[in-house]
This record gives structure tokens, C-alpha cells and sequence, in this order.
């Protein structure tokens, strides 16, 4: 006679099961915080991305006010334009400070004053005209809640005549530049504000 024996496997069933649901908890686990590891990772590079392109493009200079235009002859023979920097940024030191002005004809580089603040530059030169408050007086560096009124005084023949275009270009020093595009006005007035 032979002896039967009767395997129960559901036993067994439940404990493969119970490993093999342990094993996918785990597994899934482990890609749960590679993936947070790499969205933080990415986080962090495009953070320090960020940071390095604002350092990389510096401080800048914005206009406060009107762009004027100071009458020559019949034609435009300096520009005044006030800047200021945005709040927290870093200090421009205006003696590194260039500037030209291009019309359709030619690209004028204009040379710094001497002394670089003055009433009223000579012909083919550019100066501080107006420093706000008063105690920006003491250096050449435009600082928070300051302001510097610069005035580009044109060559002699050089002028803009009447509805003549023309770019002028502050190239500040280590953080790009600052320009206006314009055209000079029909009409000449002593002092004319262009924007």
C-alpha cells in the first residue's frame, strides 16, 4: 500500500508572496529617493546656474527722469542723461566708465572730462555735470540712492543735425553696457528732452 501524503503549498504561496511584495517596496524605495536625490540635485545646479549668470552680468545702470538734448547751431550737440543703480546692487566706479555716440555715418568715441566732474564738458568729451546728495561728492562711484548726471558733449562738426539718428553707449566697467537709440527733434530748443 502506498502511503499518500497530501502538500498543502498555500503556505508557501503566501510566504513568496509576502517576499516578493517586501522586495517591491524596497526596490521602489530606492527609486524614490534617487529621484528626489536627482530633483534636488537639479534644484541645486540651476540655483548656482542662476547665481553665476546675475554675477557674470554685474551691476547695471538704469535712467531716471528724461533723456535731454542741449542745442548746438541748429543741431544736437550734447546729451544729458541722470543714472541711477537698482537697489542692492554693486557700485560703478564712473572714472572706468566710456562712452560713444553712433549715427549713420560714424561711431564717435567720446573721451572722459578732465576733471571727469565738471559745469559743462568741452566739445568731444563727457562729464559728471550733477551729483545727488551731496555727499555723492566725495568719489566717482555711483552708489545706492545716488544719482549721476552725465553729459556727452559731441565734436565739433560731429552734431546730430535735426532728424538725425543717432545710438549713444555707456560701456560701464565689468558689466555691460547701457544704450539709447534715438533721433534728434525737428526742431531745436536750447534744452529738449528726447524721451
Amino acid at each position: 500500500m502506498r502511503w499518500q501524503r497530501t502538500t498543502d503549498e498555500d503556505g508557501m504561496m503566501g510566504i513568496e508572496a509576502a517576499i516578493i511584495l517586501i522586495t517591491a517596496v524596497v526596490a521602489a524605495s530606492v527609486l524614490a529617493m534617487v529621484i528626489l536625490n536627482l530633483g534636488y540635485f537639479s534644484a541645486e545646479k540651476t540655483r548656482s546656474v542662476a547665481e553665476e549668470g546675475v554675477n557674470e552680468a554685474g551691476t547695471t545702470v538704469v535712467t531716471t527722469g528724461s533723456i535731454h538734448g542741449v542745442e548746438r547751431g541748429e543741431s544736437l550737440g550734447a546729451l544729458r542723461v541722470t543714472f541711477v543703480i537698482p537697489a542692492g546692487s554693486d557700485m560703478i566706479d564712473f572714472s572706468r566708465v566710456q562712452v560713444s555716440v553712433a549715427t549713420p555715418d560714424n561711431i564717435v568715441a567720446i573721451a572722459a572730462a578732465d576733471p571727469l566732474v565738471t559745469d559743462a564738458p568741452l566739445a568731444g568729451t563727457w562729464g559728471i555735470i550733477r551729483r545727488m546728495p551731496a555727499a555723492a561728492e566725495e568719489d566717482l562711484f555711483l552708489e545706492d540712492n545716488e544719482r549721476f548726471t552725465i553729459e556727452v558733449s559731441l565734436p565739433e562738426g560731429q552734431e546730430i543735425p535735426v532728424k538725425g539718428e543717432f545710438v549713444l553707449t555707456v560701456i560701464l566697467p565689468d558689466s555691460g553696457s547701457w544704450r539709447f537709440a534715438g533721433v534728434a527733434p525737428s526742431k531745436t530748443d536750447p534744452v529738449m528732452i528726447l524721451v
